[in-house]
């Protein structure tokens, strides 16, 4: 896991659960899931599944492996074994362009477009619900990541997680 072998043990400690994709005895990916409070850093906040939901992070295909469906492998069996346990809602963060097709057609429905940036020490977000979206769906995906609708302003935090 590279720069982030350091954190292994810390995140498993904590309750998050890693998942690998391998060729063999080759690790070529891996993902966490959590069911309880998550940093998301490309957002820059946390997001805290209810009971009975987890958040999907940080999915990596090591590079020599990447266009080979080594993604769509890892993402269709974290969500099967969510099926299993009888999870009842997973979370995910995506950029449409890199996995977006992939998220989708594995049971992910697109609730917020986040946009977000940062200047001064201050990040701020912008939050709507995605076309056609059920609105509870959205007020609970807000819920989840203590973010109300509309412009956001926090000051900026990075960490290591």
């Amino acid at each position: 896991m590279g720069p982030e072998a350091d954190l292994v043990p810390i995140r498993l400690a904590r309750g998050s659960r890693c998942f690998g994709a391998w060729n063999g005895h080759e690790l070529v990916g891996y993902g966490w899931w959590s069911t309880r409070s998550e940093w998301i850093g490309e957002l820059a906040l946390e997001i805290a599944p209810a009971p009975g939901e987890a958040y999907v992070w940080n999915c990596v295909t090591l590079a020599p492996h990447r266009r080979k469906g080594v993604f769509r492998s890892l993402i269709n069996s974290i969500v099967a074994q969510a099926r299993a346990e009888g999870l009842a809602r997973l979370w995910i963060a995506s950029v449409i362009e890199i996995g977006g097709r992939t998220v989708e057609q594995a049971g992910f429905v697109p609730v917020v477009q986040i946009d977000t940036g940062s200047r001064f020490g201050f990040r701020w977000l912008r939050v709507v619900p995605m076309k056609g979206v059920d609105p509870g769906l959205f007020a609970s995906a807000r819920q989840r990541m203590a973010i109300g609708p509309g412009l956001s302003v926090r000051r900026a935090t990075n960490r290591r997680h």
